[in-house]
């Protein structure tokens, strides 16, 4: 009877101890499994975060490749509409402000960081150009290339208005003049008093887009860069071009045989921005100002272009849309004339930017404007 009990202790001790040992091995089965997802869950992790980390990459690069900016507003206008659909335009400089002599800050040239492509008037327009240059890894493309730039002279003030029969043909005018300018509400309202900036363009006349015949070669420029970039669309950028082209063709074609039949070929302006646009209409601008100045002209200027002005019995005074008339007003009562906006296109206003006015339409506004003090 004892040896019985003995053997079954002995029996059911052996079951305990397999027992025991399954159960650890499950445990550690257990254990090894646990660890196994857990790396798995922890390399899913890691991929996933790859993934986001490319995908957000890509997204910059697709972001970069996606914006292109423009200077200021004839170009960005042109590059907008010659770009539709396919790529963001930006604005380099504020649209609504005036452009000559604009210093970008730190930030903003950083901000260029999001583009690798931004078209420029040139023929030295934008004075921080090689500011961009120096720090901001970005293809600037001048617009100006090819065109024939009138050059500045030593001294683009000197008007000799006395005589009435003078050559006021100021294709030759210089950019050193220092003019002083505060904050310029440029929203194009009547009567605003106009300030005087400090700015230096260069050896050239940079306001080549006032003339129309201009403004078609550099939206050639941007139609050849845009398909050069995006060849997939080339057809679409050139179509877009095409369009452009024939209306500033058919301005042109227009406006020369409307001037070719008018006595007067003279017309008095605000500064010296309308070389271009003269010389493509053999018309002949009279400044009161320099090729850069917004300032006010000195007595001996007003009275020059007073003197000239009755003999050539001019009827319009032309001041800068969306600055000061006080000036053009001044000069107009005293010479029995009209005072006037003419545009300058270097900025735009709200109205104009809402409704997508186009350059075309601007030009020929401008044009319209000075045959009707010419007729």
């Amino acid at each position: 009877m004892k040896v019985k009990n003995i053997i079954a202790v002995l029996a059911l001790s052996a079951v305990l101890a397999a027992c025991g040992n399954n159960a650890q091995e499950n445990a550690k089965t257990d254990s090894n499994e646990t660890k196994a997802e857990i790396d798995v869950n922890e390399d899913s992790k890691d991929q996933a975060k790859s993934n986001e980390d490319k995908k957000d990459s890509s997204s910059d690069e697709a972001n970069e490749e996606n914006v292109i900016y423009a200077s200021f507003f004839p170009i960005y206008n042109l590059t907008k509409q010659i770009a539709g659909d396919k790529f963001e335009v930006k604005s380099f400089t504020n649209l609504k402000t005036e452009s000559h002599g604009f210093e970008p800050s730190a930030k903003e040239i950083a901000e260029l960081s999001t583009s690798k492509l931004m078209f420029v008037n040139g023929a030295g327009m934008e004075e921080w150009e090689e500011a961009v240059k120096n720090t901001v890894d970005i293809d600037i493309v001048n617009t100006s290339e090819g065109i024939d730039l009138i050059k500045a002279s030593e001294d683009d003030h000197d008007h000799d208005h006395e005589d009435a029969d003078h050559d006021h043909d100021h294709e030759d005018a210089e950019h050193d003049h220092d003019h002083e300018d505060a904050d310029h509400d440029h929203d194009h309202e009547e009567g605003e008093e106009g300030h005087e900036h400090h700015h230096h363009h260069g050896e050239f006349d940079p306001h080549i887009w006032l003339d129309p015949a201009n403004g078609k070669a550099q939206a050639k420029v941007i139609a050849d860069k845009l398909s050069e970039v995006d060849p997939a669309n080339k057809d679409y950028y050139m179509a877009n071009y095409e369009k452009i082209a024939k209306e500033l063709d058919d301005i042109v074609a227009e406006y020369k045989d409307k001037f070719k039949n008018v006595d007067n070929k003279k017309f008095i302006v605000p500064h010296q921005a309308f070389g271009y646009l003269a010389r493509e209409f053999d018309l002949e601008q009279i400044p009161l100002n320099s090729l850069t100045s917004t300032g006010e002209a000195d007595a001996k200027v007003l009275k020059e272009v007073s003197d000239l002005a009755k003999a050539e019995k001019i009827k319009t005074v032309f001041y800068e849309m969306g600055g000061s008339d006080k000036e053009a007003k001044t000069l107009a009562d005293e010479i029995g004339a009209e005072a006037k906006p003419i545009n300058t296109l270097e900025f735009a206003t709200d109205e104009e930017l809402s409704s997508n006015k186009t350059y075309q339409e601007m030009i020929k506004e401008n044009l319209e404007a000075i045959y009707d003090s010419l007729s």
